[in-house]
């Protein structure tokens, strides 16, 4: 098996006081998209900024295709790094700002040329070459930065949030352009961004970076699925995760849960996987997993009067009360329910998780 590309070995970052970073662990193949998902101050631009050379680790180390290039200089490192706030050259055109690291490096004149508009042509930009960027547009400008960072073929590339500060419309076209684009060329993408979106959309392994840890790498539906705790299930998804206080209790060979009045009935194969000494639990359920009744009725029945309403054009997001519990779940389309209605709901058992209250972690059941 051949080395990866990158790998992060125990890397922690101490900015005085304050721990940025900690304990960092990340591998990385080649020709991989990996996407660092993390809010604001999650650590995933110091995170970057250390792989590229721009910061030093308090501790930990750096390899780059099976040699350690902790304390190696960015210019020896050969990678390319994309930022939010573009940095092109004003009153160059389209062209010469694609070429300018191949002109650094001193490529032959045909070789520039043939190398520009091949990257223009797999980026769709042939037609602005020839233009300065203050004609471009948002996407135009993205894709022309991108372009120069990929021109010069590095070992790999980091992008940091590249796509924040264009519409939503855009985003989305590009970053369809962007997964077309590394799937493509085969070369290695480590990408950085808050919006789990984003990250589902584009990665093929997400690393969830939170409060400077990694809580976990994963495909992107497994961390949909399956993720390791509480926060990590909070943070995926949208609408985001009902998380309920919850007591299990076990009679007679029977396992039930209480969340707020009302009492569910575990399936034996679910009962069969949580610990015997769990008591007081966290219960997830994502609002997908809750429907109304009517046609398949399988699963355990819930009853509750409407709280609130949030009416999005295709689905409609519905909060109810669970005596003292609030239980959110989608809808198609508009609903005419009220303030104080009471509905008839099933909850699909299966797909519920359970997570310890105190530590947070995801109980396996």
């Amino acid at each position: 098996m051949s080395e990866p590309v990158l790998e992060l070995r125990s890397i922690s970052k101490n900015f005085g006081a304050n721990e940025a970073l900690k304990d960092v662990n990340l591998t990385v193949p080649h020709g991989s998209l990996i996407v660092i998902l993390g809010p604001a101050g999650a650590g995933k631009t110091t995170t970057l900024r250390i792989i590229a050379g721009l910061e030093a680790p308090t501790s930990g180390q750096v390899f780059i295709e099976g040699h350690d290039f902790t304390n190696h200089q960015p210019n020896m490192r050969d990678i390319a790094m994309i930022f939010d706030n573009l940095a092109l050259y004003p009153n160059k055109t389209g062209y010469e700002n694609i070429a300018s690291p191949l002109r650094i490096a001193k490529t032959p004149k045909a070789e520039i040329e043939r190398q520009v508009h091949e990257m223009a042509k797999m980026l769709k930009i042939d037609h602005i070459l020839d233009r300065t960027p203050a004609t471009f547009s948002g996407g135009e400008r993205q894709r022309v930065a991108l372009g120069r960072a990929m021109v010069r073929q590095p070992r790999f590339y980091l992008l940091d949030e590249p796509l924040s500060s264009l519409d939503f419309m855009l985003r989305i076209d590009l970053r369809t352009e962007l997964k077309r684009l590394q799937r493509e060329s085969g070369r290695t993408f480590l990408f950085a961004t808050p919006d789990y979106t984003e990250a589902l959309a584009l990665a093929d392994t997400v690393c969830v970076l939170l409060d400077g840890e990694v809580r976990q790498v994963a495909k992107a539906q497994e961390l949909y699925d399956e993720p390791v705790d509480r926060d990590v299930a909070k943070f995926v998804g949208n609408p985001p995760i009902n998380i309920m206080p919850g007591r299990l209790t076990r009679e007679n060979g029977d396992a039930s849960i209480a969340i707020g009045d009302v009492r569910l009935k575990l399936p034996k194969e679910m009962e069969h996987g949580l610990p015997a000494s769990l008591s007081d639990v966290e219960i997830g359920v994502r609002p997908e997993h809750v429907r109304m009744v009517g046609g398949d009725s399988t699963g355990a029945h819930l009853s509750g009067a409407v709280n609130d309403l949030e009416p999005l054009g295709m689905h409609t997001t519905v909060g109810v009360n669970l005596g003292g519990v609030n239980l959110f779940f989608t809808v198609p389309g508009v609903q005419e329910f009220k303030d104080g209605d009471n509905i008839e709901m099933h909850l699909d058992m299966e797909s519920i998780l359970f997570f310890d209250p105190q530590t947070g972690r995801r109980v396996s059941s």
